[in-house]
């Protein structure tokens, strides 16, 4: 992420400045009026002279005291002033302000002054950016590496505690068909719309991500694998039901799963998420809307239907 994504995600930003033969209550006035915590000085062609800052009033009250109002910015102000340009990248202006212990930084092209950010705005963009990196961009779950780590974290507690873990991984029946057929923004909206069925009805402490392009994964902590079967037969058949609105008209749509438990022989989340596709091929082999479920030797199929019925396998 670069400096002119910043900026043109910030609300306003126009330039508040001032000259540096303006006196220090000036100055505090406009910070105030403007809720800010630095200023520009910049002289009579518009050029940048200095930069003065809140802590900048706070020391010359402390060194003018009685006098500090009258005092003028030039008398206070920072003639050094680093600046970057819109095209440098957001990690690298952070760190040298980090370095530096600068709190504000104009943002200078071809020379003319375009913006003030503050560490403030830079830590709202590296909170933006962190979630990018974990989220996935179209349908706002976690992303499969977000997800994995999600998974790690629960198969460690699983480890030491021994509650129970149960994963299953749902994947959209005839996906490519609905690409084919419809449009890939149809497809869009379908992948969209099951994200947020299932975010729906999972327990706020179940984690969801989308691991593959149709495929998406829910780790369920403090679950054994019968009751995870049965949640999964729940979704199945709310998804079954749901109808999806497209340019091309409504779509309607199915998805299997797979559905395992981490056990005394598995290894690590690998083992777990391998046994679910493996359980998720049996149950797409078997039909549409079907959830599978094995761990070890023990396998059971149900069929994701009105009635919730369920059959061996």
């Amino acid at each position: 992420m670069r400096i002119r994504e910043l900026l043109a995600q910030k609300n306003a930003n126009e330039v508040v400045t001032i000259r540096p033969d303006q006196s220090l209550l000036d100055t505090a006035c406009i910070l105030s009026d403007h809720n800010i915590g630095a200023l520009l000085a910049t002289d009579n062609e518009g050029k940048v002279a200095g930069v003065v800052s809140e802590r900048d009033l706070v020391r010359a009250m402390v060194k003018y005291q009685n006098s500090a109002a009258e005092r003028t910015v030039n008398d206070v102000m920072t003639r050094s002033v680093i600046s970057c340009d819109p095209n440098d990248k957001i990690v690298d202006i952070m760190e040298i302000m980090s370095s530096k212990n600068i709190r504000h930084i104009p943002v200078l092209e071809d020379g003319r002054l375009k913006a003030m950010l503050s560490i403030r705005d830079f830590d709202h963009a590296y909170k933006r950016l962190q979630s990018q990196a974990l989220t996935d961009e179209l349908t706002g779950v976690s992303n499969r590496r977000h997800f994995l780590e999600i998974l790690d974290q629960e198969f460690n507690r699983y480890r030491r505690f021994q509650t129970p873990l149960s994963v299953a991984v749902i994947q959209i029946d005839n996906f490519a068909q609905i690409n084919e057929t419809c449009s890939q923004t149809a497809g869009d909206k379908v992948l969209c719309h099951l994200a947020n069925l299932l975010s729906q009805d999972l327990r706020t402490f179940d984690g969801l991500g989308r691991i593959g392009g149709e495929e998406f994964a829910i780790a369920f902590p403090s679950t054994e694998m019968n009751k995870t079967r049965r949640a999964c037969e729940r979704l199945l058949t709310t998804i079954a039901s749901a109808e999806v609105a497209t340019e091309n008209g409504t779509i309607r749509f199915t998805a299997s799963a797979g559905v395992t438990e981490a056990h005394s022989e598995t290894r690590d989340i690998n083992d777990i998420l391998k046994q679910a596709g493996a359980n998720l091929d049996n149950a797409r082999s078997k039909g549409p809307g079907l959830v599978f479920a094995a761990a070890g030797n023990d396998e059971q199929a149900g069929q994701a239907t009105g009635s919730l019925n369920s059959a061996a396998a």
